[in-house]
């Protein structure tokens, strides 16, 4: 390295170990120039140093900058599957009503057709959060100079996402397994004794279970909300 070949150069040279032809100086006539040479080599290894470490910070605020253009991607990506979810979990609120209260009178074909998918179906966010992930599992999540930025993305991705997909998994698991199995094993194929299904006490009680949903919706419009707060911090970092 350059700055070794120096500090090498001016050691010996304050050293006095340069041949020169020139009567030798004592120690104390060399002082001045010792200490000069201390200087140098200081100031070399210091400016080195420094230009190492100013290095080492561009590469990580380009990286930095890298990783929340992506995450801000990603949360936009997850905002539109919420929106989604939620849209979904507002049906499966209404078709539970409709279906807690079927009557012969009720039953119309059309209101068959926008809610038999609810009994049935699985409605569960799958975030992005392997950019996340990936940082955290090479530790270099520091690299996020804003500490309330970093701690806002570590509350997203290690407690409110986590709830969220818990509280509905929970929730769309025991559907399936109940109300699911329950009308395998006591709907006709053609439906027709649908009426008398849902009034059974089994099946009201799996529907009554749809009171969780308001639950889940308010988890998702809080993950939603969080979400966007998130977009506009970093646009704010990015500037």
């Amino acid at each position: 390295m350059i700055e070794a070949d120096l500090v090498n150069k001016h050691a010996k040279k304050a050293l006095g170990m340069e041949e020169h032809g020139h009567r030798p100086q004592t120690w104390r006539q060399r002082l001045p120039d010792i200490l000069l040479e201390i200087g140098i080599i200081v100031f070399a290894i210091t400016l080195s140093i420094q230009l190492h470490t100013w290095h080492e910070h561009s590469l990580d605020r380009e990286k930095e900058r890298k990783f929340l253009t992506g995450l801000r991607q990603d949360f936009r990506q997850d905002l539109r599957e919420m929106r989604s979810d939620s849209d979904s979990y507002v049906t499966q609120l209404r078709a539970s009503r409709y279906y807690r209260s079927l009557t012969p009178q009720t039953l119309r074909p059309d209101s068959l057709r926008n809610y038999s998918w609810t009994l049935r179906n699985s409605t569960v966010l799958v975030p992005n959060s392997s950019r996340f992930e990936g940082l955290k599992s090479a530790g270099d999540l520091d690299i996020v100079e804003n500490e309330e930025l970093l701690n806002s993305i570590l509350d997203h991705y290690q407690e409110l996402i986590p709830q969220l997909v818990t509280n509905a998994k929970q929730y769309s698991d025991y559907k399936q397994q109940n109300l699911g199995r329950y009308l395998d094993e006591h709907l006709a194929p053609n439906q027709q004794n649908l009426v008398a299904v849902m009034a059974t006490g089994p099946a009201q009680n799996y529907l009554s279970r749809s009171g969780a949903i308001l639950d889940i919706l308010d988890k998702y419009h809080g993950v939603m909300q969080h979400s966007r707060q998130l977009i506009r911090q970093i646009d704010a970092q990015l500037r």
